[in-house]
C-alpha cells in the first residue's frame, strides 16, 4: 500500500480554525445569504407600496379634485346662466355659493398636491375662474343698472371661458390617469425584474451555501480520510510517521498523536526485528554444532549406537535442520528490511528461473497428488537476482502445495502489462477470507482455517517474497475465495 501523504505542510495558509468556528462560519454564511434574499424582496415590497401609496394619496385625489371642480363650474356656470334668464336673486346666491366652494376647493387642492406641472394647471383654472367671475360680475352690474350692453358676447365670452375651465381640468383627470397608467406599467415591469432578480438571487445563493458547505465539510472529512488511510497503514505494518496535514485544531492534535505513536511503533519494532537477528546471529553456531555433532553420532565415530539411539538423532538431526533453516529466514528478513542485502542482477528470462525453481518442489506435490501445471513460455527479459526470485517462486508455490487438498491443481501464468512482468501463481486450496488478505505478507502473521490446523508454517514466506518483490520495484497481491482457491501475483519490470 502506497504511503499516506498530503501536501498540506503545517505552515500552510489555511486558517487554523476549530470545526465549531468553521460551523459556525457556514451557519452565518447562510444566515447573511438569507438575510440578503429577505432584505431585497423587503426592499421591492417597499417600492410597491410607496407606488400603490402614491396612486391612492396622489392620482386619486387629483382625479377627484378635478371631477368636483368640474361640477362646481358647471353648477356655477348653470345657476348663472339661469339668473340671466330669470332674473330669480336665489339663483345669484347659489351662483356666488358656488364660486366660493369652487375657490375654496381650488385652494385646497393647490396647497394638498403638489405636483408642479399639476400646479401649474392649477394656476391657469384660477385665472380661467377668475375672468368667468368678472364677466359674470360686469354684466350683473350692467343688467342692475340698467345699461344696454351685448348680452350675446357676454354669453359667448362666458361659455368660452367655461369650455376652457372645463378642458383644463378635463387635461388635468387625463393627465393624472396617464400617470396611474404609467406607474402601474412601470411596477409590471419592475416586478417582473425583481421575480427574475430574485430567482438568480436565490440560485446564487444556494449554490455559495451549497459550495461553502461542501468545502467546510472537506475541511473537517479530508483530514479524518486521511488519518482513516493512515491507521490502515498501520495495521499493515507501515509505521512511518508522515502524517502532515492542514485541518483544524482538536484533528491536527490526533494526527500529532498518530505520528507520535507510529514513531514508538516504529522504534519497537526496529528493536524486535534487531532482537531477532541478533537472536538468529547467536542461535546459528550453537545449532550448527549440534547439527555437526549429531551426524559424527549417527557416523558411529564415538562408538556403536542402537536402534533406539540412532532414530533419537535423526529427530534431533532433522530438527536442527528445520530450526537453522528459520533462523536463516530470520536472518535473511532483517538483512532485507534493514537494507542490507547485496542483490545480484542479471538480464535472464523468467521462465528458466520458474522451471528450474519447480524441478525441487515437482517431488512435494507429487507426493501429496497435487498436480502443477506450468503455462509460463518464453517471455521478455527481466534484470532480477536469480536465486531472490525463484525463492519468491517456491515459497509461493511450496505454500500453495502446503493449503492444497490431494487431487487439486496449483497453475502458473505470466502475462506483460504496462511494462511489467505479471506472474500469477493460482491454486485450488482452501481460500483466504477477504479481511486477511493484505495481512498474510507480514512477517509472523499466518490465516489458518479451521481445516487446516495440521498446515503449521513460520510466516516468514510471504513477508520475504514481499521484501523481495519489493526490492525488485515489482508489486505483490493475492485473492481468493473460500473453498475455491487463492491466487497470488507478483510483478517485475521488464529490463531495459
Amino acid at each position: 500500500m502506497k504511503n499516506v501523504k498530503n501536501n498540506l505542510k503545517p505552515g500552510s495558509s489555511t486558517l487554523k480554525l476549530s470545526i465549531f468556528a468553521r460551523l459556525l462560519i457556514s451557519s452565518l454564511v447562510f444566515f447573511v445569504m438569507l438575510a440578503g434574499v429577505s432584505l431585497f424582496f423587503i426592499y421591492h415590497l417597499n417600492r410597491f407600496n410607496q407606488v400603490v401609496q402614491s396612486i391612492v394619496q396622489h392620482d386619486a385625489s387629483v382625479v377627484e379634485f378635478s371631477g368636483r371642480l368640474s361640477d362646481l363650474l358647471l353648477s356655477q356656470a348653470r345657476n348663472e346662466r339661469l339668473f340671466v334668464l330669470l332674473n330669480d336673486e336665489q339663483l345669484y346666491r347659489n351662483y356666488l355659493e358656488d364660486g366660493v366652494e369652487f375657490a375654496r376647493l381650488l385652494q385646497i387642492a393647490q396647497g394638498e398636491l403638489d405636483d408642479p406641472e399639476i400646479n401649474q394647471a392649477l394656476q391657469a383654472v384660477t385665472l380661467q375662474h377668475l375672468e368667468f367671475t368678472r364677466l359674470a360680475e360686469e354684466e350683473h352690474r350692467l343688467r342692475r343698472s340698467a345699461t344696454a350692453y351685448d348680452a350675446e358676447r357676454y354669453d359667448e365670452e362666458k361659455q368660452q371661458v367655461v369650455a376652457e375651465l372645463i378642458a383644463t381640468l378635463q387635461g388635468i383627470r387625463q393627465a393624472s390617469e396617464k400617470s396611474v397608467f404609467a406607474k402601474i406599467s412601470n411596477l409590471r415591469e419592475t416586478g417582473e425584474q425583481a421575480a427574475v432578480i430574485a430567482v438568480l438571487i436565490t440560485i446564487g445563493a444556494l449554490f455559495i451555501g451549497l459550495l461553502v458547505a461542501a468545502v467546510v465539510t472537506r475541511s473537517i472529512t479530508r483530514p479524518l480520510q486521511v488519518i482513516k488511510a493512515k491507521t490502515r497503514e498501520i495495521a499493515h505494518g507501515n509505521f512511518q510517521g508522515d502524517l502532515q496535514i492542514a485541518s483544524p485544531p482538536i484533528i491536527k492534535e490526533l494526527a500529532i498523536a498518530l505520528n507520535s505513536m507510529c514513531h514508538k511503533l516504529q522504534e519497537l519494532d526496529n528493536l524486535k526485528s534487531a532482537f531477532f537477528a541478533d537472536m538468529s546471529h547467536e542461535l546459528r553456531t550453537p545449532l550448527a554444532s549440534i547439527k555437526e555433532g549429531t551426524h559424527i553420532l549417527l557416523d558411529r565415530v564415538g562408538g556403536e549406537i542402537n536402534n533406539h539411539q540412532q532414530r533419537i538423532l535423526l529427530i534431533i538431526s532433522q530438527e536442527s535442520d528445520r530450526l537453522i533453516n528459520r533462523v536463516n529466514s530470520l536472518l535473511d528478513l532483517a538483512r532485507m528490511e534493514a537494507g542490507m542485502v547485496v542483490d545480484h542482477y542479471s538480464r535472464t528470462s523468467l521462465s528458466t528461473l520458474v522451471r528450474d525453481a519447480l524441478q525441487g518442489l515437482q517431488p512435494l506435490a507429487e507426493a501429496k497428488g497435487v498436480r502443477i501445471v506450468n503455462h509460463i513460455a518464453a517471455l521478455p527479459p527481466v534484470n532480477v537476482d536469480q536465486e531472490r526470485i525463484m525463492q519468491v517462486v517456491r515459497n509461493l508455490v511450496g505454500n500453495a502445495i502446503k493449503f492444497t487438498p490431494e487431487g487439486g491443481t496449483i497453475t502458473l501464468t505470466a502475462t506483460v502489462r504496462d511494462k511489467m512482468l505479471e506472474v500469477a501463481v493460482q491454486d485450488t486450496g482452501i481460500g483466504i477470507p477477504e479481511g486477511d488478505l493484505e495481512r498474510i505478507f507480514l512477517k509472523f502473521q499466518q490465516v489458518l482455517p479451521a481445516r487446516s490446523d495440521k498446515v503449521k508454517g513460520s510466516g516468514l514466506g510471504l513477508a520475504m517474497v514481499k521484501q523481495i518483490i519489493l526490492a525488485h520495484g515489482g508489486k505483490v497481491w493475492a485473492t481468493s475465495q473460500i473453498e475455491k482457491g487463492s491466487t497470488f501475483y507478483f510483478t517485475l519490470p521488464l529490463a531495459e
